[in-house]
């Protein structure tokens, strides 16, 4: 089955005026091999966190939904400053 992605218009520009992180950007950092996933630690039920390396090299974490399988759709994403415990579990795992 051939995974899609879709991000709501208005959220979508939400996150690039606070996070910078363009559609190609945040869809790209799941094709990173070294990249993982985590349950989304807010609680908020099927919502999942992929963590990867962007095609431009820039870490970024994108928080998503399965719920209309086959597309993902996302739900915000964000890459990192310096440091963060996920950024640090991502290099740690490259």
């Amino acid at each position: 089955m051939d995974i899609g992605f879709v991000w709501d218009e208005d959220k979508y520009q939400e996150v690039q005026q606070k996070h910078h992180v363009q559609f190609y950007e945040a869809v790209s950092a799941f094709d990173d091999p070294n990249g993982y996933e985590i349950a989304d630690p807010a609680g908020h039920e099927g919502r999942w966190i992929w963590v990867g390396s962007t095609a431009g090299g820039r870490v970024v974490a994108v928080v998503y939904s399965e719920e209309e399988l086959p597309l993902y759709r996302l739900i915000t994403a964000f890459d990192f400053d310096a440091e963060g415990r996920w950024l640090d579990e991502y290099r740690d795992g490259v």
